[in-house]
């Protein structure tokens, strides 16, 4: 038996994952962004099949990770957590945001960090990928709290998409 509020209680904060190609550019919410070695600093991020965005980070090796504050609004959590790219732009007009070195987009409201990577290995995990990428740059970009997975939940009081490894079937 699995109990899922078991599950809930395990530490993840919410990220948008974003990258591009072939002038589209792409970005998802995630909770599963983890720091693996710290010299060379090197992070894993889980990132659904299903997701536009896994196609581009695929394609194009590289990505970029915005941190996201307690501050962010449920309608730009939303636009990333719940619709997909592959039927409205997400970085159209509206949001704020800039390239990183790489060429991806990163969120400049809400933003308490982010990190731009390249993507060294891939592990394959059915439904999703886990990317094992390279840091190339981190910068702190404010000083709001960050949002955790338990304040998306509880505060927030939003649920995760059927795309996140955190979903339970209803």
């Amino acid at each position: 038996m699995i109990d899922f509020e078991a599950l809930f209680r395990l530490s993840y904060g919410i990220y948008v994952i974003s990258s591009h190609g072939n002038d589209t550019l792409g970005g998802c919410l995630v909770n599963t962004v983890f720091q693996l070695t710290a010299e060379p600093v090197r992070i894993g991020v889980s990132v659904a099949k299903a997701n536009q965005t896994h196609d581009l980070i695929t394609a194009g090796g590289t990505l970029a990770v915005t941190v996201v504050t307690q501050e962010a609004e449920d309608k730009l959590l939303g636009k990333f957590g719940y619709r997909t790219g592959r039927e409205i732009e997400k970085f159209a007009a509206g949001e704020p945001y800039h390239f990183d070195e790489h060429g991806d987009p990163v969120l400049d409201r809400f933003a308490a960090a982010y990190l731009s990577c390249t993507v060294e290995k891939t592990v394959d995990l059915d439904t999703h990928s886990v990317f094992i990428c390279r840091v190339d740059s981190a910068v702190k970009a404010g000083d709001a709290p960050v949002m955790t997975y338990e304040y998306y939940r509880n505060v927030k009081k939003l649920k995760s998409s059927r795309y996140a490894p955190t979903w339970v079937k209803p």
